[in-house]
């Protein structure tokens, strides 16, 4: 963990600062198209989502997709399409709402404006293939925000040591007074590369559940 006191603090985006509510989001993906969904569908298929795009993060062959908004949507269609029970009408539906049904997790807002409020500079950084920007302006959380790195604006794709230099420079941040905060091991455990600890936290599978900021706000000396 960082060895001088906290400046700045960068975050994941998705699983770690919002998630989808699976009843909402398949519930309305599945009202587009007509379909009927089973008790307990919504959430496996949100979990079999979240786990795959995990799984091919840092994938070489999947990469591409937090490049290009075009490759995006057609690698998440097929992304959608491996999930049991999800046929080409469903995945498109699946696509079309995701953003919508995207939500903060309980201690999101009381995090970053308790950051916030003691002048720690605040970035996310994500691998992407949208603009993420309009997700937290619907929250009210764009004000807390100073600078978003998104994979596809900056040509760089977590792990890459660039993408956290680029975190900083935007941020006129010191990596050992940085502390990077997210989901996924080897890709948000990659800022270490760069000199800036990582605090990974175990999944949550509902954005009502509290994400454990607690633990952020402890090492940020709050």
């Amino acid at each position: 963990m960082p060895s001088k006191p906290v400046t700045t603090v960068l975050f994941d985006f998705a699983w770690t600062l919002f998630a989808r509510d699976p009843n909402r989001w398949v519930g309305s993906a599945a009202a587009l198209v007509g379909r009927e969904v089973a008790v307990g569908e919504a959430q496996r298929i949100a979990s079999d989502f979240a786990e795959l795009l995990r799984t091919t993060a840092t994938d070489p062959a999947h990469i591409a997709r937090d490049l290009d908004p075009q490759v995006w949507d057609w690698a998440i269609l097929a992304v959608l399409q491996q999930i049991r029970g999800v046929d080409l009408p469903f995945a498109r539906a699946l696509h079309e709402t995701h953003a919508e049904a995207l939500e903060p997790y309980a201690d999101t807002l009381s995090t970053l404006a308790a950051l916030s409020a003691r002048d720690i500079r605040l970035g996310v950084v994500s691998n992407i293939g949208w603009d993420i920007r309009k997700c937290f302006a619907r929250h009210g959380l764009d004000r807390y925000i100073d600078a978003f790195v998104l994979s596809y604006e900056v040509g760089f794709v977590k792990p890459d040591v660039r993408i956290w230099r680029t975190a900083l420079d935007a941020l006129a941040a010191q990596p050992d007074r940085t502390l990077m905060v997210g989901d996924h091991p080897s890709g948000d455990g990659g800022s270490v590369t760069a000199g800036v600890p990582a605090l990974v936290l175990p999944m949550v599978s509902s954005p009502a559940q509290l994400r454990g900021f607690d633990h952020v706000l402890t090492l940020a000396g709050i």
